[in-house]
């Protein structure tokens, strides 16, 4: 294959069951990279896909670099990906591909009327070779190894923290049941938005709750596992599913009964249906270096760590002047710039 014959368009001109198979195919994809998911933030986040695809003379896919793009009172800001820091970057079939791919990302970022653009790399595959940025932050991946063939509940419980095995035997012993109900996206969606105003965090949008149940099937693609006592729902917790990984996304809990251990019998639980479905990899997501106790509960799940980063161009400096809540009211759901760059008297 040489080069000359492959060529750099809009995702929206690649036939869509093309796109989805290379991107299931490719060992490194993620959800993130998948075509409902990009669908689904864009719709999300009023964003614009303006994702990059490589083609051959064939019209087959050779690569793919999602992205998608916002714009504000201050420019236009693109993301691979947005939305609470969705993994994005280049999947190439090699690295000739890839470097095609990254050349026109380059170019596009560097049009004036971007303010700033950010990639967030892929903890499975790290490489941004000749990627244009200003600057970079960086998250912790944590990833436990689910990939049993048989025992998968002695395997599981064997490679987590003793601390994490008491919790979940705690949990045993309180009569909490464990049940699949997909239909319990309100229940998720207000213990999610209750539990994030107690600690002063960023609930995801009720459009997030009205819009996943739209892009991906119940019980294969996502599922909603809960726990009862008494027959009442206490806690429950959203999954994705994409090739052999799973996808940790909402874990929500009632505050009165955090100290039964509800959301451990949770997590234990489809650890053990999800090995036993064939999925390797269970993703906890990124996680802050200041986030310690965060970083402490998923370690005791029996988690290794990926380092990854966020690379950030920054064409407009002015951007470094402006507040936190300004960014967030005018970009929603972007990452523009890392907020510790900007001026300490915002």
């Amino acid at each position: 294959m040489e080069l000359d014959d492959i060529n750099i368009v809009p995702r929206q001109s690649v036939d869509e069951t093309i796109y989805c198979d290379f991107v299931k195919k490719h060992p490194d994809s993620m959800l993130y990279h998948s075509l409902p998911y990009i669908k689904m933030i864009s719709a999300i986040t009023n964003g614009e896909d303006v994702s990059l695809v490589a083609v051959d003379q064939l019209e087959q896919v050779r690569g793919v670099f999602p992205l998608i793009a916002k714009n504000g009172i201050f420019g236009r800001v693109l993301n691979s990906l947005p939305f609470y820091g969705s993994n994005g970057g280049v999947l190439a079939e090699n690295p000739c591909v890839e470097k095609l791919l990254i050349n026109s990302y380059n170019e596009i970022i560097g049009l004036d009327e971007v303010c700033a653009a950010t990639v967030v790399s892929n903890p499975l595959s790290i490489s941004v070779t000749d990627l244009r940025y200003s600057t970079t932050d960086y998250r912790i991946g944590q990833f436990t190894c689910i990939d049993y063939k048989e025992s998968h509940a002695e395997h599981l419980m064997k490679s987590f923290h003793s601390k994490t095995r008491n919790m979940i035997r705690k949990a045993e012993k309180s009569d909490i049941t464990i049940s699949e109900e997909n239909n319990m996206v309100n229940f998720l969606m207000k213990v999610h938005q209750d539990n994030m105003q107690s600690i002063g965090g960023r609930a995801k949008s009720e459009r997030f709750f009205r819009f996943f149940p739209q892009f991906f099937q119940a019980g294969k693609e996502y599922k909603i596992f809960v726990a009862r006592l008494d027959e009442k729902p206490i806690a429950a917790l959203l999954l994705f599913y994409f090739r052999n990984i799973v996808e940790y996304y909402t874990p929500v809990i009632l505050e009165p009964y955090r100290e039964k251990q509800p959301l451990s019998l949770l997590i234990y639980h489809a650890m053990i249906e999800a090995s036993k479905r064939g999925f390797c990899l269970w993703n906890w997501g990124g996680t802050w270096a200041t986030q310690d106790g965060v970083y402490l509960f998923k370690k005791r799940w029996g988690t290794y760590d990926i380092h990854y980063k966020y690379y950030t161009q920054i064409n407009n400096e002015s951007l470094l002047k402006l507040s936190q809540e300004t960014l967030l009211e005018e970009y929603s759901d972007f990452f523009v710039v890392p907020f510790h760059l900007l001026s300490k008297s915002n």
